[in-house]
């Protein structure tokens, strides 16, 4: 495929999770699907209150009735459970930046240890097994995951996403010469998906052709 995708997402964002089976549909047919990461903006000071799990319940129902995909719903029997983006995302930049084609399935993994497994990907120990699942070495992912420059290059990252009016997961750009077409701003099935790409893949008929 010649589009070039470029995807901001989160690896703790449940539409993201929703739309993963989109995503893996796009790379088997054959599409370069690069990750870019975004903060949801959610408060890491302080564990989850009842009025948090009642939220984030309420968008599990609506991605579950919209996509079909599996959640554990053990989570919202944790205590004391602080929803700290940053650490999977640590854990996926470190990924990228050795093995930059293994980021879209690391993350998918994450999603599916976090939602459907039940798994708690603030972890450290978890995001490091996941690593070794894609045949990464334990001690090596370990130094890169503490490294206060893994750090820095997130939250860096989080800024440029903020900074280029990004503010919503999952959104996907086609990177056309000239200028970013936009995909998709939050969930769409995989039919639509593919039918904006198509368009967009099309060759641009000449206003003076008949």
């Amino acid at each position: 495929m010649s589009l070039q995708l470029l995807y901001f997402a989160n690896p703790m964002c449940s539409w993201c999770w929703g739309f993963q089976p989109v995503t893996r549909a796009l790379a088997e047919r054959g599409y370069a699907i690069a990750v870019a990461l975004g903060s949801l903006g959610a408060d890491r000071a302080r564990p989850m209150r009842d009025l948090d799990k009642a939220k984030v319940r309420e968008h599990w129902q609506h991605v579950i009735e919209r996509t079909g995909q599996p959640f554990d719903f053990g989570f919202f029997e944790r205590e004391g459970f602080v929803y700290d983006t940053e650490r999977p995302s640590r854990a996926i930049a470190v990924v990228r930046r050795h093995y930059p084609a293994l980021a879209l399935p690391f993350l998918g993994r994450l999603q599916e240890r976090f939602y459907a497994l039940g798994q708690d990907i603030t972890d450290a120990a978890i995001l490091r097994e996941a690593a070794g699942e894609f045949g990464i070495e334990g001690e090596a992912f370990q130094t890169a995951f503490e490294a206060p420059a893994t750090a820095a290059e997130i939250a860096a990252e989080w800024r440029q996403t903020a900074e280029l009016g990004v503010t919503g997961y999952p959104t996907l750009l086609a990177l056309q010469p000239g200028r970013p077409q936009v995909v998709t701003i939050g969930w769409r099935p995989a039919s639509d998906v593919l039918a904006v790409l198509d368009d967009l893949a099309a060759p641009q008929q000449s206003p003076n052709m008949a």
